[in-house]
Parts: structure tokens; C-alpha cells; sequence
């Protein structure tokens, strides 16, 4: 009779090595029939998820059959009684790269691997008690570091990607012309893993796209197959085509200024044409990214090319896309084309400050959570001889820096006597007045304002100047010593228009700002469309700037709605239509001693405010996800959204119901899919009453 076996016990760590390798062997005769038709039920598993099957499709039948044998591969290795810790560590690390690059979820990794520890626990069912409870703790162990280990190869493609786009906007901060944008750009893009080729095109004759700009292992290739006739040039139609003629993606991303990508090139009919060139250079997917003026009209297209199939579907590449479009238009419209304005009109504009035919309009920035006013900011405005105002939208584009130093100059004077004016009336509060990028470093604007407070014995202290950045900076050495001359005065500086395109906080290094304006226009596109993306992008600004020690000031709040998000999401200050108009100076002292009610950031009256509310209550949910038991009384807790309906909507039993689900799935933890759908339901719901409630100014 054969004595029972008797096995050393294992320590926790012993996963790897002689410790444990006798115990993997006795799983080698069953290796075989454990790998027999793993894949095949593994991937069908997975295709019952929509999103998974729509990467997988992805794949022709040859690529799924390799795909299936890899993951037989994958599985046999975590058998391997040979297996070392650090190459464990490198195959999954390299496989959770190649996940990442082809857009499968790291949520839908997680899953599948229940499949695999289900499998592998099913081949232990017939071993003796000791020996199958060892294995399963190996092979526990073993999964669990090799879902670690692939998750740190997605947080590296991540990485490399934000690194691309600080590249991106460093290239559009610092371009001279319109060539070295483009490559400084396409440079950044070239370097990421997985990326063949990228080319900027235009319009030229015929209406035929004309490369000028390339960049990637594989582009000059491209670029010589296209001009040797080996693939049909790409032709933008004025007029979508007809009879069912398929679009290809360029023409489509010109035709709409959308971002348009092909997810699987050699199975796109759309791109029918250059399957053949693309087949040879080993592209497997494709994105075009319109550049489009102020009007919608493209003007530049820039395509990009992978060796990865889904690449440019992944989570959170639409979002990394879009900043590269945002920023490279904004960049590129410097350079391509300026704005048309009429001679006449021009002549007209610089008559009217030659003659001082201008006035100052103030608009008031108050404490969002107090609603006190804080300061205001000076507006400047040219006056027809009818008495209309003309705004700055109209003639800023027109002017030279001549004629803006003297627009300075009137607005530093006109700034002062108000200041004086209100302090006689008790009124003690500061100006922000916006300083012209090329007065950086300029004697004759230092001159005009120096001269200006010295004359009218204003306190510098009660003045900020609002810089929006612009390639027109003086040198770096005549910009900061006029900057440290300001700081020494006291006058505070404000960055303007950060998220605009024009401005990073990457300045906030090199430049001492107090404090950043959050762009007017990104929070009134963004709210309208998709109002937690705005609250998001506010909230990550703020942070960003507290960890600087810089304030923030909100821009373009309209609404209510708007003030209490801006206030939740931790700025500062705001500013809008919503809080005041601009106004003549007289107006301001009773507007100042008006009253306003404060903003109560944990209870919100709005339901963009919920919302914002929410949006952080999401935030510290994912914190709590390692600590189960902190999580659920905080998910039992009273949050802002339901005060929100019990003070401000009980009747709607939507909202609730929503609300609801919501919160009994988040007590599972918030990395379920069902938590994510709820977690939609819920933002989506919101940010429609938001809509509806909040007004349309104009």
C-alpha cells in the first residue's frame, strides 16, 4: 500500500522556486487536459459582454486563433514549475501593455480572470486535501500578481501617453511657425508605443489632401506610396457622396471636424483603397483629427497610424485625442490664418482710441462660498460716436502694439481715478486689468503704469494684472525681472484663460502667478453639453493649483447651477452672468452692498450642484475601495445629492430610485460594471435637470 503523501507546509511568499515546484508537477499529467478547450471557453465567456466582443471583433480569424493560443500560453505558464518571479513579472507586465494598446478594459481583465481561477480550481478537485489547498493558494497567489503586474502595464501606456501630450503642449507654447509646431507635435505622437506613422495634411488642388508634416518609422514610407500612385490620393468631396459610395475616414473627419478613427483598418471598408499599402506597412488602425477654425471649417488634418488594432478606441484615448485636436487647432490657427478685418474698420478702431473714445465696464468676482465680492475685473470698450459699446472680441484682433499700449495706458489711468472714487465712498476693493502679452518685459508698458500709480498715489496693492499666455513673450530674462519688479510693488498676477488652449499650468513654474481664471468658454461649451466633464476638468485645475498655492477664479458661470458646481468642486472665486453683468463704475458700490446668499457646498440647491456633489462623493467611494467596511458607512451616510432631493426635488422619484440603485450596488464596491451603469444613470439624470433649470444667457 502507497503511504500517503506528506507535503512541508508552504509559506505565504513561496509561490515560485524548488518549494514549490513539486507540488506544480504533480499538475503537469493533467496540464493537457486542463489547456483543452480553456481558450475557446475562456473567449467565448467574454464575448457575452458588449464591450468585449466589439474589441475582439476587431481581430480577422487568424489573429483570434493566435490570440486563443497565446492565452493557453499564458495559462501554461502560470503552471510552470520553473516559473521566476521577475520574468512572471515581465511577460504580464508586457501582455498588460499589449491589452491596454488594443483598448480591452482593465475591468473586463479582472473578470476574466475568475474564469481562469475557476478553471485552474476545478483541476485540483481530484488531489489529496493538503496538496490541492497549496495549489490553490500558489495559483491564487501567482494570478493575483500577474493581474497586478499587467496592471502596471497599463498605468505605463498611461504615463507615456500624458507624457505625449505635455510634450504636445509644450511644442504649442513654444512653435514659432506653423512647421515647427506640426513637428514638435507630430514628434510627441510618433513616440508613443504602437504608433507607424503621422502626417499633417491640407487641402491643395483638385481638392486633394497634400501631406506636409511627417513623423514615425513608417510615414516616409507611406508618404512615397501615396505620391508613386501605390494608394489613390485621399479627395475631400464638397458634397457627401452618393449612391452608397463608402467615405473614407479622412473625408469623413474633414467633412464632419470630428474625430474619426478606423478601429480595424484591414476590415474597414471605408479605407478600401489602402488596404493594400496598409496591409504591407502593417497598420491596423487609424485616427484623423480635424483641426477646425472658430467657424467648424477644418482647415488641417492630422492622421495617425498603429500597428494595433482598436488602438484609438481604448478608454480614455477618445479624451487624450480630443486634448491633442483642442490644443494643436488653438496652436495652429496662430499661425495659418488670422482673422479678416475689413481696413476700414481697422482705421476706425485705431481713430477711436487715438482719441480716447473708449470706456471701462466692471465686472464683479465674488467668493463663491460667501457670495461676498472680492474684487472686480476692468473691461475695456470702444465708444462709436452713437454712444454703442464695441467689445473687445471686435477690436483686440485688429490692433498693433502700439495702439494696445495705448489702450493700456487709458485703462490704467481710468482704473485709478475709480479706485479713488470708491475709497472716498468707503468702497475698498481691487481691480484686475488685463495686461497685453506683449507688454511683458516692454519698458514703455513698465513706464505707463509705474508713471500712472506714482501720479495718482494709487496703492499697487489693490491691482492685479490678468496675463493670457501668448508666443509674443519677451526674452525670459526682461519677462521675469518686469515680473519680480510687479511682485515687489505688490501687484498680485493672474494667469487668464487657463484650459483655453493658449495657457498650462506648466507656467505656473517659471511665472509667479497668485492666481489662475479658469476659460469662460470651456466651462459654458462644456457645461452645455457635458456638464461633469466640465466639473471634472474645474476640479482637477483647482487641485492642481492649490498644490501651487495658487487661487482660482471660475470664468463663464451663467447660472446658479454653475456658481454651486464651481463651489463644490473647490474654486475660489467666480465670475459670469449668473453672478452680474459687467457695469459702469457707479453701479458697482450698491451692487457690492447688496445681498447675496452664500453657497452651502455640502448641501447643494441645484441639480448641477448635486451633481458636482456627487462627482466627489464618487471620487472618495473608489478611495474607500480597499477598506470594505469604512465604504459602506459611507455609502449609508446621508450624501449631497440626497439632501438635494429631499430639500430641493422630493417629488422626484426618478432621481431617487436612481439614486438609490446606485448606492445599494456601491456597497459591492465601485469597480462592478453594474456600479458604472448606475453611477451613469445617475450623472446623466442630473445633468439633463441641470439643462432644463438652468437659463440661457445671452
Amino acid at each position: 500500500m502507497t503511504p500517503p503523501m506528506v507535503l512541508a507546509p508552504l509559506s505565504p511568499e513561496a509561490i515560485y522556486g524548488p518549494a514549490v515546484a513539486p507540488l506544480l508537477e504533480m499538475l503537469q499529467r493533467s496540464a493537457a487536459a486542463l489547456t483543452q478547450g480553456f481558450a475557446q471557453r475562456f473567449y467565448g465567456s467574454l464575448m457575452q459582454a458588449r464591450e468585449t466582443r466589439a474589441v475582439l471583433d476587431l481581430l480577422g480569424s487568424g489573429e483570434f486563433q493566435r490570440l486563443q493560443s497565446a492565452q493557453t500560453r499564458h495559462l501554461l505558464m502560470l503552471l510552470d514549475p520553473l516559473l521566476e518571479a521577475e520574468a512572471h513579472r515581465a511577460k504580464a507586465r508586457r501582455v498588460g501593455r499589449v491589452h491596454a494598446l488594443v483598448g480591452v478594459d482593465m475591468m473586463w481583465l479582472i473578470d476574466a480572470y475568475n474564469l481562469y481561477q475557476q478553471a485552474l480550481h476545478d483541476a485540483l478537485r481530484d488531489l489529496p486535501r493538503q496538496a490541492r489547498l497549496q495549489l490553490q493558494h500558489v495559483l491564487d497567489r501567482r494570478l493575483l500578481l500577474d493581474l497586478q503586474a499587467q496592471s502596471a502595464g497599463y498605468q505605463q501606456v498611461d504615463e507615456e501617453l500624458s507624457l505625449a501630450l505635455t510634450s504636445i503642449q509644450q511644442a504649442a507654447m513654444t512653435a514659432r511657425s506653423t512647421i515647427d509646431l506640426y513637428q514638435g507635435v507630430l514628434r510627441a505622437l510618433a513616440g508613443i508605443d504602437g504608433v507607424l506613422a503621422v502626417n499633417v495634411a491640407r487641402l491643395g488642388a483638385q481638392e486633394v489632401l497634400e501631406i506636409e508634416a511627417i513623423d514615425g518609422v513608417l510615414a516616409q514610407a507611406y508618404a512615397d506610396a501615396i505620391r508613386a500612385g501605390g494608394a489613390p490620393p485621399i479627395r475631400i468631396a464638397r458634397d457627401a457622396p452618393g449612391g452608397g459610395e463608402p467615405e473614407g475616414v479622412a473625408a469623413r473627419a474633414w467633412r464632419s471636424a470630428q474625430v474619426t478613427s478606423s478601429d480595424a483598418y484591414q476590415l474597414d471598408p471605408g479605407v478600401e483603397p489602402w488596404h493594400a499599402l496598409g496591409m504591407r506597412l502593417g497598420f491596423r488602425s487609424s485616427v484623423a483629427i480635424p483641426l477646425a477654425d472658430e467657424a467648424g471649417q477644418t482647415f488641417a488634418l492630422l492622421s495617425v497610424y498603429s500597428r494595433w488594432p482598436g488602438f484609438f478606441r481604448a478608454r480614455g484615448r477618445q479624451l487624450f485625442l480630443q486634448h491633442v485636436q483642442q490644443t494643436l487647432a488653438l496652436a495652429a490657427l496662430r499661425h495659418v490664418q488670422g482673422h479678416v478685418v475689413a481696413h476700414s474698420f481697422r482705421q476706425h478702431y485705431r481713430e477711436l482710441i487715438a482719441t480716447r473714445a473708449m470706456t471701462l465696464l466692471y465686472q464683479p468676482i465674488v467668493d463663491l462660498r460667501t457670495g461676498a465680492l472680492r474684487k472686480v475685473e476692468a473691461l475695456g470698450r470702444l465708444l462709436r460716436p452713437d454712444g454703442t459699446l464695441i467689445s473687445p472680441g471686435e477690436f483686440l484682433p485688429t490692433l498693433g502694439n502700439h495702439d494696445l499700449l495705448r489702450l493700456f495706458e487709458f485703462g490704467v489711468e481710468q482704473v485709478c481715478r475709480d479706485l479713488a472714487d470708491w475709497h472716498a465712498k468707503g468702497l475698498h476693493l481691487a481691480v484686475s486689468l488685463n495686461l497685453p502679452p506683449q507688454g511683458i518685459g516692454d519698458p514703455a508698458y513698465r513706464e505707463a503704469l509705474l508713471r500712472t500709480l506714482r501720479d495718482t498715489r494709487t496703492d499697487s496693492r489693490l491691482l492685479e494684472l490678468e496675463i493670457l499666455e501668448s508666443q509674443d513673450f519677451k526674452q525670459a530674462e526682461n519677462r521675469d525681472l518686469f515680473l519680480r519688479e510687479l511682485k515687489t510693488l505688490g501687484i498680485r498676477l493672474v494667469q487668464d484663460d487657463l484650459g483655453s488652449g493658449h495657457s498650462s499650468l506648466l507656467r505656473l513654474d517659471s511665472m509667479p502667478f497668485d492666481e489662475v481664471k479658469i476659460d469662460q468658454g470651456l466651462v459654458r461649451r462644456a457645461a452645455r453639453k457635458h456638464p461633469h466633464r466640465a466639473f471634472g476638468f474645474i476640479y482637477y485645475l483647482t487641485q492642481l493649483a492649490h498644490e501651487l498655492g495658487v487661487s482660482v477664479t471660475v470664468e463663464g458661470l451663467e447660472s446658479q447651477g454653475l456658481i454651486e458646481a464651481a463651489a463644490v468642486m473647490g474654486a475660489d472665486c467666480g465670475q459670469g452672468f449668473g453672478i452680474a453683468r459687467p457695469m459702469p463704475a457707479a453701479e458697482v458700490g450698491a451692487w457690492a452692498l447688496a445681498r447675496r446668499e452664500a453657497v452651502d457646498p455640502l448641501n447643494p440647491r441645484t441639480p448641477w450642484g448635486a451633481l458636482a456633489g456627487y462627482l466627489l462623493w464618487d471620487r472618495e467611494l473608489k478611495a474607500l475601495d480597499p477598506w470594505p467596511d469604512l465604504a459602506e458607512d459611507f455609502v449609508r451616510a446621508p450624501c449631497r445629492v440626497q439632501r438635494y432631493i429631499e430639500r430641493h426635488d422630493p417629488g422626484n422619484a426618478r432621481l431617487q430610485q436612481l439614486l438609490d440603485k446606485n448606492h445599494a450596488v456601491a456597497l459591492r464596491g465601485s469597480s462592478g460594471r453594474m456600479y458604472r451603469l448606475t453611477r451613469h444613470d445617475v450623472i446623466q439624470s442630473l445633468a439633463e435637470l441641470g439643462r432644463r433649470s438652468a437659463p440661457t444667457v445671452r
